[in-house]
């Protein structure tokens, strides 16, 4: 406050503990605390300064016992410098010339010159602030006087460095008088040097002590009176006599008051051992009086005298307060380190790095049950649970190696709870040295340890739960599958059935009837084949292939394959492709087909008049296909939910419109599947538009390019006379394949694995009657289906030259994958189907100008193989290949052997039926045999293999 004399720091709030912030350093300490001083506070001030100076350097002056101005210990210039390091005023430039005007009347005072009081004068102030500014610029300010570096600092600085000027100038001055010389400059120079060691530091330890910066000693007030007293006493009886020379007694009493009573009483110590011996040696007492040289050799012993006395006192006052502070944060440090280890949560242990536990916390009981003593002395792997007791020794025997510094791990604790249940430790082990900081120091493992149990059996708990939900979609997915299977037979019969009853002669009325029996069992197919899409990608088992796509081409098919239904509501599909589009792009074109025609069915279905716009355009770094349409649209409350499984926009659209509502739900699913997008924006009674959105991937230039649209196998006629060569391993089959390949009126070679099919394609390549098509089954001996193909390709032989059919049980998508990948080209799944069998044939079969149809009557075409007539011979064979199936599987049941290799034998042994059944009538039996196949194959519950064992024979 202006006027006021206030002490403050950076905050302006007295500090709580200024020794604390002078210790942090002085980029945290200001450089000294700002005395704000005006008006007649400022003039009291300079006029103390003034008249303290005044006294001081007459004093000082009259205890002068050598020729000139000089005093033994120049004390004025040393409380100044100690008084304006510790207060530093904003007024500080008015101080100096009142210090000027003070030495100046005191060596007046004094008896000397105007001119030699002047220099003198001037020295002194000059000394002052070159101490001052050293101070300021190169130390702690104030300094600390219980750090033997900031002492040794201090002395250096303004004993040492600062006389050198002022001793200099006031050397000058005596020369100019005619009374200059060297012992002038050395007796000035020692002079102020002594004054300023001996009285500064002191001073500041009364200032500091006084002011609460420093600590004083906690002694009894007896024990300080007696000890001040005496040492008192003690000095003043040692420079009272001159007869002997003890001054070396004065040590002990220095060192005590070091000892004994900190700093501060050294301080006061010093200061009086100065005092008197000063004024003692000034009026002729003392052992200094018994050197028997001039005067100035008395004042040489002096100053060595108070040096040493320096020497032994603060410096020593400051190791015992540098030490009394260590052994107080060691004290508080051990206490703080006793109060954690009591209260925390954690058990610590340590052990050497022999192994050996050398300290456990009090907390061990808590945490692992047993007691201290239990721990120390024993090694880690001592005494521990058996589940434990190998995974604790390899990690204790890694961190005294030093291969690793840090572990952690669970393990079992050796008691279980009051319940019998176990318990789980959860440890983090560090191996490091006690001591950071030396190199040299020992190191250790240290361990802390806690209680994990409620999160170990929460972790097992999720384990639990996400295998019975993995088993439970596994199981789902199965049962789909099979279920699949088990509706897909019967339903081939009833729509194969109405479309021969369709094709037959009915009256209006019938017609009308088997018509609705077409369509619902169509309508319950497409439901069927949306929940196993739904399925596979729920359980994340549809896989997405990157290949080559015809864009435009796929998008003009998809809107075709629906415009027969728009034609039929009124309706005009436009297409509207962004001249932009590539040609081609690499996606998976199977998942991409499904999602347009999706929306585009969606889009028919819910437009009653009005346009159907198909979009495709490239934005950026995606491509947008969009399906607008002018139908009855979606509420704004329902857009986010139609993409929902089993959800449309109300009850009453599902009324009317049907479906099942996973068309969306797939679509969308499937658009994230090729990294991608499916997003809907919608206006009541005005239309939708669906927008896919899809990272453009374009094929690199080497990607071949079809140049050509193959014309639809229906389009062609049937080749009569081609090469055929059948791979089968199973000889009913082959006799089977082979006779309705005959049918067709193609000639057969047999082979009976991928070996033989190898071989008997390179001979007839070589004889150059080489083979038009090769079916091939995928389970064969020595050389499956896959071998075999990869085989061939290497060989040179393209698929332009010679194209594969495989024939497989399998009908999923990802065996049909499997099949192209391989570098097949097409798939015929058994039972095998006449007309499926026809179909190949001509989309494969390489096309003569002169060939002619193969005389086959229209009603065997769609008949499946089960229903041909077979010859006495064959059924027989069949009938003797289907008991011994049929045995291997009693017997396996019997005898448990459906584990291991016994079941991948059992697997081909099936494989074998379930692929000729139906050829002979016995769809069931070859249902069945597939479900068992897969079973065996999938290495799934012995109990599921033994069910569908048992199916299997019950259905024989």
């Amino acid at each position: 406050m202006r006027g006021n004399l206030t002490i403050t720091d950076a905050t302006g709030n007295r500090p709580a503990s200024a020794l604390e912030k002078m210790r942090q350093g002085a980029d945290q300490f200001p450089n000294a605390e700002l005395l704000r001083l005006t008006g007649w506070r400022l003039a009291v001030l300079l006029l103390s300064a003034f008249a303290g100076f005044t006294l001081l350097a007459y004093g000082g002056l009259a205890m002068t016992k050598g020729e000139g101005s000089f005093a033994a210990v120049w004390m004025p210039n040393a409380i100044a410098i100690s008084l304006m390091v510790h207060f530093r005023s904003r007024s500080e430039k008015f101080i100096y010339p009142a210090l000027f005007a003070g030495s100046f009347a005191g060596n007046i005072l004094a008896g000397s010159s105007l001119f030699m009081s002047g220099a003198v004068s001037l020295a002194n102030v000059l000394e002052i602030g070159v101490a001052l500014v050293l101070l300021r610029k190169m130390s702690r300010v104030p300094p600390d006087m219980e750090r033997v570096v900031d002492l040794a600092r201090f002395v250096f600085l303004a004993a040492i460095i600062a006389p050198l000027g002022s001793a200099a100038m006031a050397t000058a001055a005596l020369l100019a008088s005619g009374n200059g010389s060297w012992e002038a400059f050395a007796g000035w120079y020692v002079a102020d040097a002594m004054g300023i060691m001996l009285i500064a530091p002191p001073l500041l330890v009364i200032i500091g002590t006084l002011r609460g910066h420093y600590p004083v000693v906690r002694r009894h007030r007896l024990e300080w009176l007696a000890i001040m007293g005496g040492g008192f006493f003690a000095t003043l009886a040692i420079f009272w006599q001159s007869e002997y020379p003890i001054l070396f007694l004065t040590a002990p009493v220095l060192v005590l008051h070091a000892f004994r009573l900190g700093s501060f009483g050294t301080a006061l110590a010093l200061a009086q051992v100065a005092i008197t011996a000063s004024a003692m040696t000034a009026a002729g007492h003392g052992p200094i009086n018994l050197v028997s040289g001039p005067i100035n050799e008395q004042l040489i012993i002096l100053q060595v005298f108070l040096v040493s006395g320096f020497v032994m006192s603060l410096p020593v006052a400051a190791a015992v307060a540098h030490q009394y502070r260590t052994m107080r944060q060691l004290r508080m440090r051990k206490q703080q380190f006793r109060m954690l280890a009591k209260n925390v949560s954690d058990a610590v242990l340590q052990y050497d790095m022999n192994g050996v536990c050398t300290y456990a916390s009090p907390s061990v009981k808590s945490v692992l049950n047993l007691p201290q003593e239990h721990f120390v002395g024993n090694r880690a792997n001592a005494q521990v649970h058996p589940d434990a007791q190998a995974e604790i020794t390899e990690i204790q025997r890694r961190l005294l190696s030093g291969e690793t510094t840090k572990e952690r791990f669970t393990y079992r604790r050796l008691l279980d709870d009051e319940k019998g249940e176990a318990v789980y430790i959860e440890a983090d082990c560090v191996r490091s040295s006690i001591d950071p900081e030396d190199a040299d120091d020992e190191h250790a493992i240290f361990v802390s340890c806690r209680n994990v149990t409620v999160r170990v059996e929460l972790e097992r708990n999720l384990v639990r739960a996400r295998k019975h939900a993995e088993n439970a979609a596994t199981a789902k997915s199965q049962f789909l599958a099979n279920m699949s299977h088990e509706i897909r037979t019967p339903m081939n019969g009833v729509l194969g059935f109405t479309e021969l009853l369709l094709a037959s002669d009915l009256t209006p009325r019938q017609r009308h009837h088997a018509q609705l029996i077409d369509e619902s069992g169509k309508s319950m197919m497409r439901l069927l084949n949306d929940i196993l899409d739904l399925s596979k990608v729920e359980a994340g088992q549809t896989q997405v292939t990157q290949e080559y796509v015809p864009l435009a081409h796929l998008l003009q098919s998809c809107a075709m394959l629906h415009s027969a239904n728009a034609i039929q509501k009124g309706l005009q599909i436009k297409l509207d492709l962004d001249p932009a589009l590539p040609q081609a792009i690499v996606s998976d074109g199977l998942r991409l087909r499904q999602i347009v025609l999706n929306l585009i069915g969606n889009a028919v279905k819910f437009t009653d008049a009005g346009t159907i716009t198909l979009r495709a355009a490239v934005s950026g770094q995606n491509m947008l296909i969009g399906v607008e349409d002018t139908g009855i649209g979606i509420p704004s409350n329902r857009v986010d939910s139609i993409f929902n499984p089993f959800e449309q926009a109300d009850n009453a659209t599902s009324r009317k419109y049907g479906g099942t509502g996973l068309g969306l739900t797939i679509s969308r699913q499937m658009a994230q599947l090729l990294g991608g997008s499916l997003s809907v924006s919608s206006v009541e009674g005005s239309g939708s538009c669906f927008m896919l959105e899809l990272p453009l991937r374009l094929p690199s230039k080497e990607a071949a390019i079809p140049t050509a649209t193959p014309a639809r196998p229906e389009d062609k006629r049937l080749r009569r006379s081609a090469r055929i060569l059948l791979a089968e391993d199973h000889d009913i089959n082959r006799i089977l394949v082979t006779t309705m390949l005959e049918r067709c009126g193609q000639q057969v070679e047999t082979a009976e694995n991928g070996e033989v099919a190898f071989a008997a394609i390179k001979a007839a390549r070589a004889q150059g009657k080489p083979f038009d098509l090769v079916l091939m089954d995928i389970q064969m001996p020595l050389c499956d289906g896959y071998a075999a193909t990869r085989a061939i390709r290497s060989a040179g032989i393209s698929a332009s030259e010679l194209p594969i059919v495989a024939l497989t049980a399998n009908v999923y998508d990802e065996d049909k994958r499997a099949v192209i990948d391989a570098g097949m080209q097409a798939h015929l799944s058994k039972p095998l189907v006449l007309d499926d069998l026809m179909q190949t044939l001509r989309r494969w079969l390489p096309q003569q100008e002169d060939t002619a149809p193969a005389p086959l009557a229209p009603a065997a075409r769609s008949q499946p193989a089960g229903t041909m007539q077979h010859s006495p011979a064959l059924l027989a064979k069949w009938q003797a290949r289907r008991k011994e199936a049929l045995d291997a599987v009693s017997h396996a049941l019997r005898q448990n052997l459906l584990e291991g290799t016994d079941a991948e034998e059992l697997a081909r042994i099936v494989h074998k039926l379930a692929g000729t059944a139906g050829m002979f009538g016995e769809e069931n039996l070859g249902s069945k045999a597939l479900a068992f196949e897969r079973a065996l194959k999938a290495q799934g519950a012995s109990e599921d293999r033994e069910r569908l064992a048992e199916e299997l024979l019950r259905a024989a």
